[in-house]
């Protein structure tokens, strides 16, 4: 079977989004001995060096400068001309009547229904034809229980036609023994990291809930611990910098912006802990980083989080600063519970794998392809 990976993200999406790709097709090339993976790409990545090895024939390239509209007229074409059986596109499908090929829409959330006080105006005009299409898929993948419930519940697909596809922890994330003390040592010094902090990793927007985190850190009782928060900021952040004066923790909080997946990992493996206090997922990945680099993690206590993370967290209010600040503060002066949360959440992060949402997915294809074929009467 050939099939067709809609992977436009590899070199130009945001880095969450580019890791998960990356990951995924690795995971196919291990899992789909018996099919043809094809690659889906943007043409400006056409010169870029692929994560796997994969004929240069089986690599199509595509404008790709607007990810909907990509979808909806150039990928179909494209894919018909390459004789796929496939295609597995993110986020939006093109209709029945636009595609002689299968058509999977895989939906990593569609909090923007359930939460439109989070996005934009201009991102929920964005997503405003997401639930039609979908609805015309032949199969929908999502990222976790809750999501796929969520997707039922907004009439994006119906329960018998949406399978889970869970993400996986890439091995870049691991306890901060297995790094290099030299490594370790320089990006301190690079960013001048500060010896104990709590750390955030993710976007910096409104959902993500940063602003409730830093006001924590006026009631967290350990004075030597420090905020350290990383992510690019998008249209919906606000003005940390002023959240952080305004709660008199100014000289306790540090933005090191964007950074790469090796500063990254040491971050994870050398913070106190790791705190995410959004208001919603649809998975929750960082957790699961930040786990399997042996760093107890508190979270909020919304479902995908709870189904995520399970008893390998502490869960918190993400409305409470209080109720945060008290989760810092109870891990810090205790070491037996960090202890028992170490190594609870590398067990945990070890239960998600690429190779085994290559196969969800791969079972997702080969199901959606066989319903097409054989249709129930």
């Amino acid at each position: 079977m050939k099939i067709g990976i809609e992977a436009k993200w590899l070199f130009h999406g945001p880095p969450s989004g580019q890791r998960v790709v990356r990951n995924l097709i690795r995971g196919l090339a291990d899992v789909a001995t018996n099919d043809e993976i094809h690659l889906i790409l943007d043409t400006r990545a056409r010169d870029r060096a692929l994560p796997i090895d994969i004929p240069e024939n089986r690599c199509h390239y595509v404008w790709a400068r607007n990810n909907q509209l990509a979808n909806l007229f150039v990928v179909p074409r494209v894919a018909d001309r390459a004789g796929l059986d496939v295609v597995v596109y993110q986020n939006f499908v093109p209709p029945r009547a636009s595609a002689r090929h299968v058509r999977i829409a895989f939906v990593n959330d569609v909090i923007f229904e359930s939460h439109p006080e989070f996005f934009t105006r201009s991102e929920r005009l964005y997503f405003k034809s997401l639930r039609f299409l979908t609805s015309t898929a032949d199969r929908v993948c999502t990222l976790s229980d809750s999501e796929a419930a969520r997707l039922v519940r907004f009439n994006y697909t119906t329960a018998d036609r949406v399978d889970v596809v869970r993400m996986g922890v890439d091995d870049t994330f691991a306890p901060r023994e297995h790094m290099s003390r030299l490594s370790v040592e320089a990006l301190f010094e690079r960013l001048d990291v500060p010896e104990n902090f709590v750390l955030y990793a993710g976007r910096l927007n409104v959902r993500k809930n940063i602003a409730t985190l830093i006001r924590a850190m006026a009631h967290v009782s350990t004075s030597d611990l420090e905020l350290v928060v990383v992510g690019a900021r998008d249209a919906t952040s606000a003005d940390f910098e002023e959240i952080a004066r305004d709660a008199g923790v100014a000289n306790r909080v540090r933005f090191f912006g964007p950074l790469d997946d090796e500063a990254l990992s040491i971050l994870y493996a050398a913070a106190s802990v790791f705190c995410f206090p959004s208001f919603d997922e649809g998975f929750g990945l960082p957790p699961l980083e930040a786990m399997a680099s042996g760093t107890p993690t508190i979270v909020s206590n919304a479902p995908a989080m709870m189904e995520t993370c399970g008893d390998a967290a502490v869960y918190v209010d993400p409305n409470d600063p209080h109720d945060i600040a008290r989760a810092i503060d109870a891990l810090v002066a205790d070491p037996e519970r960090c202890t028992a949360l170490r190594y609870a959440g590398l067990e945990r992060a070890r239960s998600y794998t690429w190779n085994d949402a290559a196969h969800r997915l791969l079972g997702s294809v080969h199901a959606a392809v066989r319903d097409a074929r054989h249709p129930a009467v």
